[in-house]
């Protein structure tokens, strides 16, 4: 659409109410919802009626609270899958999954946390309540000490700080360490470039992840591999961490010989 060009204005008014439950990232009462939208209760409510019958916003039926639907996260997948950069990742990592007989996990950043994307599952997965659209906690797994480490956003530190005063990460996986535990892992993982988890969260499981980065530099994924610790060695010199490495290192490669196009910001989330 040009600029000035004319929109419909009842979908721009249903992009403030979806934007204010995404930027909330908790259920919301009516009133709250409509006063974070700049709606009347009663127009919320009939907007709220319209979203909820195509899948972008949830009521839950005992609370009557409001929060984004499936849809939406669909919808955000969708969109992030269209990535050249995606789709180039998500092919090598799995001949790297495969090759291993582990699963592995592409995640992005969301308002939640680290998100997964794209999942390469293997027999084992069964075991794992991890799927696409899992949250990841930050301070509390491999996965969300890449965002931690590399990641430039400033909701990255805020929601570190609310894992540490909440103690544990509601809604998401993940295993809280003492902050200087934390602090800690993050300096040995921007050394190496890696960060790894051995039997925490979930016991007898190891990850590991590296970051996936673009054009400019800027964190654009974490790509994991997960599996039972006696499959799935993380010390430095395995066969996951040297192929992970490579991975990391062959997008760097392809990106900047022009290999991979120009991809869109990998956040599901608008930036300001």
């Amino acid at each position: 659409m040009r600029q000035g060009a004319r929109g419909i204005q009842s979908i721009e008014v249903s992009g403030r109410i979806l934007r204010a439950l995404v930027e909330t990232c908790q259920p919301m009462m009516l009133k709250e919802l409509a006063l974070a939208a700049d709606l009347a209760p009663a127009q919320c409510h009939a907007y709220l009626t319209s979203l909820r019958h195509v899948g972008l916003v949830h009521q839950n039926p005992s609370t009557g609270l409001y929060s984004t639907g499936s849809f939406a996260m669909r919808l955000g997948i969708g969109w992030l899958r269209s990535s050249p950069l995606v789709l180039e990742v998500s092919e090598e990592i799995k001949k790297l999954s495969d090759s291993l007989s582990v699963m592995s996990v592409l995640a992005a950043w969301s308002t939640g946390g680290p998100t997964i994307i794209q999942i390469n599952a293997s027999a084992w997965q069964s075991a794992l309540n991890v799927r696409q659209g899992t949250t990841f906690s930050v301070a509390g797994t491999a996965t969300g000490r890449i965002f931690a480490a590399f990641g430039e956003s400033p909701e990255i530190e805020t929601q570190i700080a609310a894992e540490f005063d909440r103690d544990t990460p509601p809604g998401s996986i993940g295993t809280i360490l003492e902050r200087a535990e934390f602090e800690a892992q993050l300096e040995t993982t921007r050394e190496y470039g890696y960060a790894i988890a051995e039997g925490t969260p979930i016991p007898r499981t190891n990850a590991i992840s590296v970051p996936i980065f673009d054009a400019e530099g800027t964190l654009q994924f974490a790509a994991g591999l997960i599996g039972p610790d006696e499959r799935l060695p993380v010390s430095h010199g395995s066969p996951a961490q040297v192929g992970l490495l490579e991975l990391s290192e062959l997008m760097r490669k392809r990106i900047r010989a022009g290999g991979i196009a120009e991809t869109h910001d990998a956040q599901l989330t608008e930036r300001s």
